[in-house]
C-alpha cells in the first residue's frame, strides 16, 4: 500500500467500481458507491465547519444507523476532526457513558439524531448533569438537519502520526478509557491483516458487528474498504432479531468473508436449535472470523458442526482474530 492515512484510502477509492451495501431488512438495503462516500463526507464536513468545527476537535458519533455513522466518520476524517464512536445501546448506561466521555474530552462536538439527543437530555436530568448536557447541546449537530451536501468543506491532510480516531472501552465497571489510534496505527494494521487474510478486491464481505466495535469498524469496514471489497453492513439489531438471516444473506450474496464474536455464534445456535439451515449454500465462504476475548474454540466447533450437513459445503475454517488458532470442522 502507498497510502499513509485514511484520507488517502478514501480519495484513492473515488473511482473504484465497488459499493457498500447497508442492510436494514431482508428486502431493505441501500447501495452507496465508494466514490459517493467521499462526496458525501466533504458535503457534511461543510456543515460541521459552518457550525465551528475545527481541526483537532473531538466529534462523538452517537448513531445506530450504519450509513449515517459512516458518513459522519468520513466527514470528520476529511476535516482533521477526531471521531469518537460510542454505542447508542438500549439502556441508560450507554447515555451515561456518553456524558462521562464528554466530560473527559473537555469540549467535544456531538453528531447524533433528534431522538437520541432527547433521551440523552432526559438521562442528564435524572443524574444531575443538566449543565453538562446544556453545554454539549450547543455543540451538537443533528443528522436530520442535513438537507444539502452540494458544497464541499475544506479538507485537512493529516500525517501518519496524526490522531485518526479514539476508541473508548465499555466503561461499564469503571471510567471509560480512550485508546488513541493514529493513521499510521491503522494503516499498519490494515497492511498486516491484508497480508495474512489475503484480502482482495474480489472479496464480498458481510458484517453485523456494530461500528463502535473494532471488528465492525476496523476489521470489516476500513480494512475491506481499503482492499476494495464488496462490503455488506447489516444492522446489529436486525441480527439480534433474526440471527439466521445473517447466513441466509451470506448465501444469497455469495459472501467470501464474515465474522461474529462468541455472543453471535451462541445466539445463532440457540435460535437454530435442532433444525438445519435450509436452502443455504455457504460454499463461497473462505473464512469466518471470531473476534472475542477469550475465543471459545468449543463454541466455534459447535457452530461448524451445526452447519456441516451431509453433502453440503461449508466454510473451510474459522479464523480467530487476535489469535493464531485455526478451528476446523
Amino acid at each position: 500500500m502507498t497510502q499513509t492515512t485514511l484520507l488517502d484510502i478514501l480519495e484513492n477509492n473515488r473511482d473504484v467500481d465497488r459499493a457498500v451495501t447497508y442492510i436494514e431488512g431482508e428486502n431493505a438495503e441501500r447501495r452507496v458507491k465508494y466514490g459517493e462516500a467521499f462526496s458525501r463526507a466533504v458535503g457534511i464536513l461543510h456543515h460541521l465547519q459552518a457550525m465551528g468545527a475545527q481541526r483537532g476537535d473531538k466529534l462523538i458519533i452517537f448513531l445506530n444507523n450504519n450509513e449515517q455513522f459512516i458518513d459522519g466518520f468520513w466527514a470528520a476524517v476529511c476535516g482533521g476532526i477526531v471521531p469518537v464512536p460510542l454505542a447508542v445501546g438500549i439502556s441508560d448506561e450507554h447515555r451515561h457513558k456518553l456524558l462521562r466521555v464528554a466530560r473527559k474530552l473537555g469540549k467535544p462536538l456531538l453528531y447524533t439524531d433528534a431522538k437520541s439527543l432527547e433521551r440523552l437530555q432526559a438521562l442528564a436530568e435524572q443524574v444531575g448533569e443538566t449543565a453538562l448536557f446544556t453545554e454539549l447541546k450547543t455543540r451538537t449537530f443533528l443528522v436530520e438537519s442535513i438537507t444539502d451536501i452540494s458544497r464541499p468543506g475544506k479538507l485537512h491532510r493529516p500525517s501518519a502520526e496524526d490522531l485518526a480516531f479514539i476508541q473508548f472501552s465499555s466503561g461499564s465497571t469503571s471510567e471509560p478509557k480512550g485508546v488513541m489510534l493514529t493513521h499510521g496505527n491503522l494503516l499498519a494494521n490494515i497492511t498486516g491483516a491484508t497480508a495474512v487474510g489475503k484480502y482482495n478486491d474480489q472479496d464480498i464481505t458481510l458484517s453485523w458487528m456494530p461500528l463502535t466495535h473494532d471488528m465492525g469498524l476496523i476489521g470489516f469496514y476500513l480494512m475491506q474498504f481499503a482492499n476494495r471489497a464488496h462490503v455488506n453492513l447489516m444492522q446489529t439489531d436486525l441480527f439480534v432479531r433474526r440471527p439466521l438471516l445473517w447466513l441466509q444473506l451470506a448465501s444469497n450474496k455469495r459472501v467470501t468473508i464474515t465474522c461474529s464474536p462468541n455472543f453471535g455464534y451462541r445466539h445463532f445456535l440457540k435460535v437454530l436449535g435442532n433444525r438445519r439451515l435450509e436452502n443455504v449454500d455457504l460454499s463461497s465462504i473462505r473464512s469466518i472470523y471470531n473476534g472475542a476475548e477469550p475465543i471459545s474454540v468449543q463454541l466455534c466447533n459447535e457452530f461448524m458442526q451445526a452447519l456441516a450437513t451431509p453433502g453440503s459445503s461449508t466454510a473451510r475454517c474459522i479464523r480467530c482474530m487476535d489469535s493464531r488458532k485455526r478451528v476446523s470442522p
